[in-house]
């Protein structure tokens, strides 16, 4: 029950700008301002997600050791040593997830400034859309709440990774938005494109996902079009890739002992 509610909740968040867009013939500038504020709120709400699911079940998964040199000077001479950093998966998606946002807002305001006046903001429907975006963000944040102290750190590990897919995806069309309005004068064109990449990447965050390290069944029958031979390659890669930049593993799920 609760994938084809969390499905009809993106369904919605995309319906809502793509039927503004083709159907109210909302302005470009209507449109970019709705998904920045979609990326903002979701954001926030996502932060909400992971700190109280980290502080009622203590996964291990949530926190990030990192390693760090210290620089002892004394005089006459400089010592090193390596310390671990425990760090969050919290911290560790603000500081991306903020900063991108931020940027794409500074981005945006050039952007609004050097449209026409016919894809300039307009206010009134902006202000619909940004209601019943938030309304469906937090009708999806009500849901997640229910049980949340016994989802498993996977079930974070899917939200956080599909919030951050949405950030660069935005983030990309701001800033190819500068480019083709400086360049090709074609706003409405890229916003085209742009609606359909963002619902295929919202899509693709409620695929199924391997919980062991290992690529998932989709993405391997992607590459197995190409032949038994590239499908090994690929998951030899995912599975490196996995291992190597901190995705999600099997022991995420273990308790911390809390101090």
């Amino acid at each position: 029950m609760y994938p084809f509610v969390r499905l009809a909740q993106l369904i919605g968040l995309n319906a809502v700008p793509g039927f503004g867009f083709f159907a109210l013939h909302w302005t470009a500038g209507t449109l970019l301002t709705v998904y920045w504020f979609e990326n903002l709120l979701g954001s926030l709400l996502i932060a909400l997600r992971i700190d109280l699911h980290r502080r009622l079940t203590h996964k291990r998964g949530h926190y990030v050791t990192r390693q760090a040199t210290t620089v002892i000077v004394t005089t006459g001479s400089g010592k090193s040593a390596k310390t671990k950093r425990v760090g969050t998966i919290l911290g560790s998606f603000l500081l991306v997830a903020i900063p991108f946002t931020v940027a794409e807002g500074v981005f945006l305001l050039f952007i609004l400034g050097r449209l026409p006046e016919s894809d300039a903001v307009d206010f009134n429907a902006l202000r619909a859309g940004v209601r019943l975006i938030a309304a469906l963000l937090a009708a999806g944040f009500l849901l997640d709440l229910i049980g949340i102290g016994s989802r498993s750190f996977f079930w974070i590990h899917r939200l956080t990774d599909g919030m951050l897919s949405r950030v660069f995806v935005v983030f990309f069309a701001v800033f190819v938005g500068v480019a083709a309005i400086a360049f090709f004068d074609a706003p409405r064109v890229l916003l085209v494109v742009f609606i359909a990449l963002k619902t295929f990447v919202d899509i693709v965050s409620e695929l199924p996902e391997s919980q062991t390290g290992e690529a998932p069944a989709w993405q391997l029958a992607i590459a197995s079009l190409f032949g038994a031979n590239a499908r090994a390659k690929f998951a030899a890669f995912a599975r490196d890739a996995n291992r190597e930049y901190g995705r999600y593993q099997p022991e995420d799920e273990e308790i911390m002992q809390r101090s």
